[in-house]
């Protein structure tokens, strides 16, 4: 055998083999990623949910908001933000900016609600076909620290990538090469100040396009798969599926040769990735592809954006899927009442934050009066029943046994504080919030359900008592579902027409207070500051001369 046919015969084994390599490299990741996918449906998506991820996370909604949307009164009141991170099973950034705007976006609308249980069942049934579905999702990947809505409106501020100054470098390096073959004592020398003029221009004009480079990058990786979903082969995706091959279809000039646009991995070791970078430094040939895309892109932004609504729509709704598979058997698909009617119903619900909680039944055709004694359970039940409400209208799931309700806005005022910054004191901000859940009562289209904790606790008893019993009856007397809890007893004689009365109880002991946090009927006739006193260790004295008081008020009406 002659030295060429051993080379020849050497080049084929080694190609054989790399080419080998790389089929087993491709199948390992696939198996791996399928192992992931497996492992991870059914859990939250690891996530660091510093602040600056949450704000990336809320860009979308920022970006969509409307007046009757939660707003963030009623969002921090209900921690919501610990309660997202339960409920976030996302693949991509589209999705949880989707299913975070979805959160915030109460819906009462029958006809999307049904939709959105169609998909998540989808889901559910076909755990095959989702999981292929889900390799589609996660190759688009997730940004780490800023928002893809806010990405993709950076279409609008792109910088001028100047193109035909680029085409022009091109024209010249191409037009120099034969004629340094021809005249080479003038050209060569020429030619040499040429390509150093090249590389200098392209490194000053890259490190200006670097935001079209990196947006750009994101867009063609993001057709590209939304290429792949559509391909996934899943009954009841069909209509999502279509429109997004219509919408990839309008950006085929845009990612034609979008490879060029790759590269400054020269000291990766990828020798033809090295070879394309001194080509790309002096012909401009990425330069000018930024150009082009960057004139593609801006025809098309609305079809952009309606890639990024479709692909974070179905994987919010995959993420739902994942949550209830999270909650078998914890969960219910809400049920809704004709419009005029109102009424909340439900058996067995909890808080998504209290995995081992008691779980309490409620059936609430008029607004709700809550007494107990501190630490009883009153504002975690306000919270969980609010939450519930949340997830019924927006994620189509509740955390409980069984749940009947109107559709309703909404709202409430509960974990307020004075604003410092603002020179307001905790009655002006509590005022001011009892006043917006009112305002929204005159103008919503559906009735408002609301949540208030301890109402006008930031004034004094005698006008605290006077004006919280006139805001709650205006709040029942309007068609509204109102919740309510109160340390003022009097409030339960005055409201008895408009408001059922509920409590929660205690069991007290010489040395300890047990809680069993179980909502019962009527007013409560317990209170307990006085032995949380004794039992943190006043001086006796303390607790003597304020039992003392009690009583003699209690006897006669009178403080001592």
């Amino acid at each position: 055998m002659d030295l060429t046919l051993k080379i020849v015969v050497i080049s084929l084994v080694v190609l054989v083999l790399f080419l080998g390599k790389l089929v087993y490299d491709r199948r390992r990741d696939e198996k791996r990623l399928m192992r992931y996918l497996n492992r991870t449906w059914g859990v939250p998506a690891d996530r660091d949910y510093n602040e600056e991820t949450m704000q990336a996370i809320a860009y979308f909604f920022e970006m969509t908001r409307e007046e009757q949307d939660i707003d963030d009164i009623t969002w921090n009141d209900l921690n919501l933000d610990q309660v997202y991170p339960l409920l976030n099973h996302t693949r991509t950034s589209m999705g949880e900016e989707y299913l975070y705007a979805l959160l915030r976006k109460p819906i009462a609308d029958r006809k999307e609600m049904e939709e959105r249980e169609r998909l998540i069942q989808c889901f559910l049934d076909k755990p095959e076909e989702t999981l292929r579905l889900q390799k589609a999702l996660v190759e688009i990947g997730k940004l780490m620290r800023m928002s893809v809505y806010r990405h993709l409106q950076m279409v609008h501020d792109l910088p001028d990538a100047k193109r035909y100054r680029h085409i022009l470098s091109l024209a010249a390096m191409v037009l120099c090469i034969p004629l340094c073959l021809v005249w080479p004592e003038v050209m060569v020398p020429f030619g040499a100040i040429l390509m150093a003029c090249n590389i200098i221009s392209y490194y000053q004009s890259k490190a200006e396009l670097d935001p079209c480079i990196r947006l750009f990058s994101f867009i063609v990786r993001m057709v590209k798969q939304c290429e792949n979903v559509s391909s996934v082969q899943i009954a009841g995706l069909e209509q999502y599926q279509e429109e997004l091959l219509q919408l990839t279809g309008c950006f085929r000039k845009f990612c034609r040769g979008s490879n060029l646009v790759a590269g400054g991995k020269a000291m990766g070791g990828d020798l033809l990735d090295s070879l394309m970078d001194y080509v790309r430094m002096l012909f401009h040939i990425d330069l000018i592809k930024i150009g082009t895309m960057r004139i593609e892109i801006q025809k098309y932004q609305k079809e952009l954006f309606r890639m990024y609504e479709i692909i974070g729509y179905v994987d919010s709704m995959l993420s739902v899927a994942s949550y209830r598979t999270m909650e078998q058997g914890q969960y219910c698909v809400p049920e809704f009442v004709e419009q005029g009617k109102i009424l909340l119903e439900t058996e067995q619900i909890r808080h998504p934050l209290l995995k081992e909680g008691v779980k309490n039944s409620l059936c609430a055709q008029q607004s709700v009066l809550l007494t107990g004694s501190n630490a009883s359970g009153k504002s975690t039940f306000l919270k969980t029943v609010a939450i519930n409400a949340i997830l019924a209208q927006t994620l189509h799931t509740v955390l409980a046994q069984r749940y009947r309700s109107s559709m309703f806005q909404i709202t409430s005022s509960m974990a307020l504080r004075d604003d410092i910054m603002e020179q307001e004191s905790y009655y002006m901000v509590e005022i001011k919030s009892l006043k917006r859940i009112l305002d929204k009562s005159q103008t919503s289209k559906l009735p408002i359900l609301c949540f208030i904790d301890e109402v006008l606790r930031g004034t004094n008893t005698v006008e605290r008592i006077a004006s919280s019993s006139q805001i709650l009856r205006v709040l029942a007397q309007e068609g509204n579902l109102c919740f309510a809890a109160t340390h003022d007893i009097e409030l339960t004689y005055l409201l008895e027409q408009e408001y059922a009365n509920y409590h929660f109880e205690e069991q007290i002991t010489e040395n300890d207070v047990c809680f069993d946090y179980r909502l019962h009927p009527g007013r409560t006739n317990s209170r307990n500051a006085i032995r949380l006193l004794q039992m943190l260790g006043y001086d006796s004295s303390v607790i003597h001369s304020a039992e003392d008081m009690v009583q003699h008020f209690l006897d006669t009406g009178k403080w001592q």
